[in-house]
């Protein structure tokens, strides 16, 4: 346990923070505990989704990070958009735009920044369907941290602030997020193959089914090994037109389980050449066309400490 709270509790090319100076401003006075650096994050950004509920009306050109990897890249452009450091009140036009995954891995580089145990899930949140809707369970991100006083990993959505609280009507602690309003890519799967669940029931706008849970179910496990991509990246089985390799997903769903995944099995699972992230990967920026993206051009190098 002790080295996988270390490793977990340390940057990767991810999340790493350079002692630049516009990321030195905007790291001032970060604060040390998991609720404050929730409204840090929030502090940050905005929902794409949500702009309008809020009340702003969507400018071409705003700043957003929708399509940047590295915690390090989304600072720059919070910086461009608005040079003051991170615990200076933002109004909502100057935060910058994103989704479910940059509000966590932001929340994950502030923790690890702070010597706390985090990192990236992708799976499925129950919270954001309403009755009429084919989907029940939206595609979605959030933290997992290691809280030291209960000794466990407890589950936070930093995207869910007090007005998305409200709006969504939501019952339960969103800093403790339980394990059936938030289902990891390996649980859905798991649904799905039992039976428990219709697999058309997960997804996101028109995209659903077993592929699109099979993509989240990868996109976890590389996240575990501190590797949290966009959810648009692809590579490996996440590229097969059909489902095969039954065994190596099933035992993905296994090793990625909350209650019973270990570090090393994860760590070794991950090294398959058909799940880890390679140099290369396929994405759908835009939702349009397919790239080649070349992941070493956008990551942070860790030279400095």
């Amino acid at each position: 346990m002790i080295e996988q709270l270390e490793y977990y509790s340390k940057h990767s090319p991810m999340t790493y923070l350079p002692n630049t100076p516009e990321l030195k401003t905007l790291k001032e006075k970060l604060p040390d505990t998991v609720p404050d650096i929730v409204e840090t994050v929030q502090n940050t950004l905005i929902h794409v989704y949500w702009i309008e509920r809020y009340g702003i009306k969507y400018i071409e050109g705003h700043s957003s990070v929708l399509s940047t990897r590295s915690v390090a890249d989304i600072l720059r452009q919070v910086y461009q958009h608005h040079p003051v450091n991170l615990q200076e009140k933002r109004n909502l036009i100057e935060k910058t735009i994103g989704n479910c995954r940059d509000f966590t891995v932001l929340g994950v580089a502030f923790m690890r920044e702070k010597g706390i145990p985090a990192r990236a899930r992708c799976g499925f949140a129950t919270y954001f369907s309403s009755p009429e809707m084919k989907l029940k369970y939206i595609d979605h991100w959030v933290i997992e941290y290691w809280n030291r006083d209960n000794e466990r990993w407890v589950m936070v959505d930093s995207q869910i602030d007090t007005f998305q609280r409200e709006t969504l009507k939501l019952d339960f602690n969103t800093f403790d997020v339980p394990h059936d309003k938030f289902i990891t890519g390996g649980a859905a799967w798991n649904m799905c193959r039992e039976g428990k669940a219709d697999p058309d029931s997960f997804g996101i706008h028109e995209m659903h089914g077993m592929g699109f849970i099979r993509g989240d179910m990868i996109r976890d496990l590389a996240a575990l090994a501190k590797v949290p991509l966009l959810p648009w990246d692809c590579w490996g089985t996440i590229l097969d037109k059909e489902i095969t390799g039954l065994d190596l997903l099933d035992k993905v769903a296994e090793v990625t389980q909350p209650a019973t995944m270990t570090y090393k099995e994860i760590m070794e699972l991950y090294q398959h050449p058909r799940l880890k992230v390679p140099e290369i990967i396929t994405s759908w920026e835009g939702m349009n066309k397919p790239i080649q993206v070349k992941l070493s051009d956008l990551t942070e190098k860790m030279s400095d400490g």
